[in-house]
């Protein structure tokens, strides 16, 4: 469950009671799974946000997802791109030499370079999703939820854009 919170802040005493208490607002089963979770599994995770890395490879070892290209949960783009991530390495290690270290930094680079314009634009969607759902003042959100449920613009910001953008992705996955 995420909850906006200040990292600096120490965290409540009894956690599960939290989560409880933010979980009255979901549908069963929620609640309940919640109710059923011993207190000594229940932990604090605090999320940072840190920039994607210019260079995901060097010499013969890249990297791939959220080591590359870390993304915010509020959008659940993660593991997506990181399945996409190991087709495109696969599909231009195939049939590369990896004796020829030359012909394997190539392959690397041909794998991060066109990655990295849609991994980047996937981050900051998902950065910028969790702003706006999860950080605006409470005073705001009565203001953001009626111009989200009277206006196209959430429709045109992430569900009209962003699935073309994965959908372009997809189209390159040919085998």
């Amino acid at each position: 469950m995420l909850a906006a919170t200040d990292p600096d802040a120490p965290a409540p005493a009894d956690l599960r009671a939290v989560a409880a208490m933010l979980a009255t607002e979901f549908p069963i089963p929620l609640p309940g799974l919640i109710e059923a979770t011993d207190p000594a599994h229940v932990q604090r995770w605090i999320l940072r946000d840190r920039p994607g890395l210019k260079q995901w490879s060097k010499g013969r070892a890249t990297l791939v997802g959220d080591a590359a290209h870390p993304t915010s949960p509020y959008a659940a783009y993660g593991a997506g791109m990181s399945i996409e991530d190991g087709y495109f390495l696969g599909k231009v290690l195939r049939g590369v030499d990896l004796t020829d270290l030359t012909a394997v930094r190539a392959a690397l680079q041909a794998y991060e370079n066109p990655r990295k314009v849609h991994t980047a634009r996937q981050v900051q969607q998902a950065w910028m999703l969790g702003k706006v759902f999860h950080h605006t003042p409470a005073l705001l959100r009565p203001l953001r939820d009626l111009v989200f449920n009277h206006t196209p613009f959430l429709q045109m910001v992430a569900g009209d854009t962003n699935p073309k953008e994965i959908n372009k992705q997809l189209a390159l996955i040919q085998d």
